[in-house]
């Protein structure tokens, strides 16, 4: 199988997300109160600008919120596509031991290249120079590969997904508005930039904490709406993660998170809300690492994370492939680094290669 080729990563410093706690004054900390830095390339001069075209993106998203049926551009075929075509269909049989676990893989169009494949994300994993940990399920057939499943990190980001998923099943009024009268310390997207007293409404502000990961919006989301949904959500799915007053993040391992994106995957194929919810999720702000592998061929939802303080470096990603599937990767890696940038796209197109291998 060819080697992956690694897209040039034009990666931006911008606002890491904060993985810890937030004072009375909107301010980021982590468990032992010591505040964290943030890295960004916004402007309060230029989030005027950016803010218009954004809410136009979520009016796009009132008028539509099945998008299923989008076309995808045109890819050539590659190796494994041929295979596939053929139809040969084997028992899978794996051929040496790996750097990761599996389970429910049953049937493969090719014992020989899937196991090409699971040697090539051994070596990316070994090659990694740090603690990764990987989740990747065919939500088709229930396939899993399982890489570190256990070690904790700080959850940054990510975890904005399930606590919107949270709100939207209890039907929280996506058109009540949101005062913006407190700022998460050192973000400068576009709800913190913008004026104090500047109104949002909760569906607003769902958008710029999932597509931008806006500090600022999902704390003022967590300030009005308070956990206790996202609990009762943990609760019924086992995602075994909980948060609690004036703190907004929390640590897990890759297999919680990766249950709050299988969750919000079916989610999205029950409701026009999930719909609309993953729709938040495509293109995001920073987008070089899954998304970027991937979004030319499928339509990828997908929620970064990273901590400058603590070396988290971490994305989630559900991927619209003929065969879904859902890929989360944790890493204690500094983050958003071009190099860095690298591992997670080449790791992404190694899963899709093993997830097309798959019978479905």
């Amino acid at each position: 199988m060819k080697k992956a080729v690694s897209l040039v990563c034009a990666c931006i410093m911008l606002l890491s997300t904060a993985c810890g706690k937030a004072d009375s004054s909107g301010s980021s900390s982590d468990s032992s109160g010591t505040k964290k830095n943030n890295a960004s390339s916004s402007s309060a001069g230029t989030s005027s600008v950016k803010e218009k075209s954004v809410i136009a993106k979520i009016k796009d998203l009132n008028s539509s919120t099945d998008t299923s049926s989008e076309e995808q551009p045109e890819i050539k075929k590659d190796h494994i596509d041929e295979i596939v075509e053929k139809g040969n269909v084997e028992e899978f049989s794996a051929l040496n031991s790996y750097m990761f676990s599996y389970e429910d893989i049953s049937e493969v169009y090719s014992n020989e290249e899937i196991n090409k494949c699971m040697q090539e994300i051994s070596d990316i994993i070994a090659d990694a120079n740090c603690n990764i940990s990987i989740s990747y399920k065919n939500m088709v057939t229930g396939s899993q590969v399982y890489c570190n499943p256990s070690f904790e990190y700080q959850v940054c980001s990510p975890i904005k997904a399930p606590y919107v998923k949270s709100l939207l099943e209890n039907g929280v009024d996506l058109d009540e508005e949101i005062v913006r009268d407190e700022r998460w310390m050192d973000d400068d997207r576009t709800v913190a930039s913008a004026d104090p007293g500047t109104k949002y409404t909760v569906k607003e502000l769902m958008y710029y904490a999932l597509n931008e990961s806006d500090n600022t919006a999902y704390y003022l989301l967590y300030k009005k709406f308070g956990w206790q949904w996202f609990n009762d959500l943990m609760n019924e799915i086992g995602g075994g993660m909980y948060l609690g007053y004036d703190w907004l993040y929390t640590k897990c391992n890759v297999m919680q998170i990766a249950k709050c994106f299988w969750d919000i995957y079916d989610y999205a194929e029950e409701t026009d809300e999930g719909k609309m919810m993953v729709d938040m999720m495509v293109d995001g702000e920073y987008n070089y690492q899954i998304g970027q592998a991937l979004g030319k061929k499928y339509k990828v939802a997908q929620k970064y994370g990273s901590e400058f303080e603590f070396l988290s470096f971490h994305d989630c990603a559900i991927v619209y492939a003929d065969s879904p599937f859902v890929l989360c990767i944790y890493t204690d890696l500094y983050p958003e680094t071009d190099d860095n940038c690298v591992i997670f796209r080449d790791l992404a197109e190694k899963f899709d290669d093993l997830n097309r291998l798959i019978v479905s």
